[in-house]
């Protein structure tokens, strides 16, 4: 969820939805992801409410974490909508010591198998159901997430903000079919920014295909069908670029997901 203010906003009534991610299968220990999410229109309230909790998996590693999230929303106009959100969400991030290959002075021996940190965030999205824009912060308190008191350290383990800036655009070409071009850009301390940019076709709200990118990172192929009424199943495949393309055993991540919407379409 990259930004709190967009949970409820939509004119979808509301979803709960499940999905599994595999990236990387040539490496032992390959990075492995489960989620379950749903977004809740509260329209007496004038708000939303949003949800997820997730399982990340990468060797001896692992993260566990829920995200709530709420947001109020004010009317701009006949069809405008402001989201004002905020969010809170906690990890445990854990370590399985009896998978470390490391020597018996490790500092990470002698620390916590566990650790959990809890932390906030706060976001503005507008949209007309055409332009979608936002603008959010995770992280705000930049929590600690020490597993070990490492010698001569200059900066423990925290949490760090996550900026996040989003945009769409709807675009119909043709009887209930649409092009949406989007972008997002991701601001990270001590990491380099990145740009994600992509286009989905959207086929009379039963059939959908994607294609992003994100810059010197990987590009991302989507699609989607809707099984029944309110039952939507969605697959993409990302393909990274170099160095991890070379190695051609399973140098890509596979997700898979399967959404139940409450509002008949």
């Amino acid at each position: 969820m990259y930004n709190p203010a967009a949970a409820g906003i939509s004119n979808e009534g509301g979803m709960v939805g499940i999905s599994y991610r595999s990236q990387w299968s040539s490496f032992p220990g390959n990075p492995r992801t489960f989620m379950l999410y749903g977004d809740f229109a509260l329209p007496r309230l004038k708000a939303g409410l949003g949800a997820y909790i997730y399982r990340d998996e990468t060797g001896p590693t692992s993260r566990t974490g829920i995200q709530l999230a709420y947001s109020y929303h004010v009317r701009t106009g006949e069809v405008g909508r402001l989201g004002l959100g905020i969010e809170l969400r906690a990890l445990q991030y854990a370590v399985d010591k009896s998978k470390l290959n490391i020597s018996n002075d490790d500092p990470i021996l002698g620390g916590d198998d566990k650790k959990l940190a809890i932390d906030a965030g706060a976001g503005v999205y507008w949209t007309n159901d055409k332009l979608s824009v936002g603008v959010a912060v995770s992280q705000l308190i930049q929590s600690k997430l020490e597993l070990a008191n490492v010698p001569n350290s200059t900066e423990g383990g925290k949490l760090y903000r996550h900026y996040n800036l989003t945009a769409n655009y709807r675009l119909q070409t043709g009887e209930n079919i649409y092009l949406i071009p989007n972008a997002m850009v991701r601001v990270i301390e001590h990491s380099p920014t990145e740009f994600d940019f992509g286009m989905k076709m959207d086929f009379q709200d039963k059939l959908w295909w994607a294609l992003n990118w994100r810059v010197k990172q990987f590009w991302s192929f989507q699609a989607g069908f809707k099984l029944l009424q309110r039952v939507r199943l969605t697959y993409s495949y990302d393909y990274y670029q170099t160095p991890i393309s070379f190695f051609s055993g399973g140098s890509g991540a596979h997700e898979i997901g399967l959404r139940f919407g409450f509002k008949k379409k």
